[in-house]
């Protein structure tokens, strides 16, 4: 029997917008735009003569007929992605893929990536950088790297690395604008600040026992990564973190002119899944990752 199919693509775009019930999100998450996500959403109430959702103010509500049919979908996309999973474990190949930041993954997981490969040459990782939670988690990724406060370490998780904070430069621009010595000496130049941690260089001033910052020269970026590289360039002082910093430490790209490390009181950890859970392989990763995290707290231990 000829079986009446939409549009792959069409209905991956209503799946992750009937999730989130906004465009913009499944946009995110499925790294199309917004545009798109809703012209597949169309694509697909045209192929099916059937609105899916009310579309009032911005706002995506699920129709009756849109509910039923994104149950329906959830589980035929779970068998398809198990029947997927089959399929590379018997080829005795596998795959295995990492939800994390995007800052994260370009940093410090990228530049590893080349080690584990050569030690595991028959297993393929993929990168995830959407920001995905809950249910979307589960089926979309085996392992995730999770930002949390200590306190609210998720059950089964391995800690990696404490989140601590330092001050860094270049070596470049602290010889032609230094020295620096105490940690009030940082008034005078320019900071460097991701808007995704706003608060940070307040926070480590407080805890120095300096509370008016007011009047410091901020430069302000989205990632952390960005942030990392403008401080190379010479522009002047970031907030180094756990472990961003670590290969630019090694490397003497940066440098941590004050000993005035502090914990922000979170950590990052490695969650397995519940997809990761039963993977054959996922021990191999879990057991390197873990490895690369101890030699990567070597580093900043010894310089910083």
């Amino acid at each position: 029997m000829r079986r009446r199919l939409p549009p792959f693509a069409a209905v991956k775009a209503f799946e992750a917008a009937a999730r989130h019930c906004n465009f913009q999100l499944a946009a995110q998450e499925l790294g199309i735009s917004a545009s798109a996500v809703s012209h597949q959403v169309k694509s697909l109430e045209d192929f099916t003569a059937t609105p899916l959702f009310i579309r009032r103010n911005n706002r995506l509500i699920l129709r009756d007929e849109g509910k039923a049919y994104y149950e329906q979908l959830g589980t035929a996309l779970d068998s398809i992605g198990f029947a997927t999973e089959n399929l590379i474990r018997s080829s005795g190949r596998g795959q295995i893929t990492v939800n994390l930041y995007p800052s994260l993954a370009d940093v410090w997981l990228v530049p590893r990536l080349g080690d584990f490969h050569e030690k595991h040459p028959t297993i393929a990782v993929r990168l995830n950088t959407s920001e995905l939670v809950g249910n979307s988690l589960d089926r979309e990724a085996d392992f995730a790297l999770v930002y949390s406060p200590r306190t609210e370490v998720p059950s089964g998780a391995t800690v990696l690395f404490s989140d601590d904070i330092v001050p860094a430069v270049a070596p470049n621009y602290l010889a032609q604008n230094g020295p620096v010595e105490r940690p009030e000496d940082l008034l005078d130049h320019p900071l460097i600040a991701s808007l995704s941690e706003d608060e940070e260089w307040k926070n480590w001033f407080q805890a120095q026992g300096i509370n008016e910052i007011m009047q410091v020269r901020q430069i302000e970026m989205d990632m952390c990564s960005s942030c990392l590289k403008a401080a190379k360039e010479g522009l002047g002082f970031v907030m180094g973190r756990r472990p961003y910093l670590d290969d630019d430490l090694k490397s003497g790209k940066l440098v941590v002119p004050l000993e005035n490390k502090m914990s922000t009181g979170y950590c990052l950890s490695l969650v397995t899944t519940l997809r990761g859970q039963d993977l054959p392989f996922g021990a191999r990763f879990r057991d390197w990752i873990i490895e690369a995290s101890r030699e990567s707290e070597a580093v900043w231990d010894k310089v910083a």
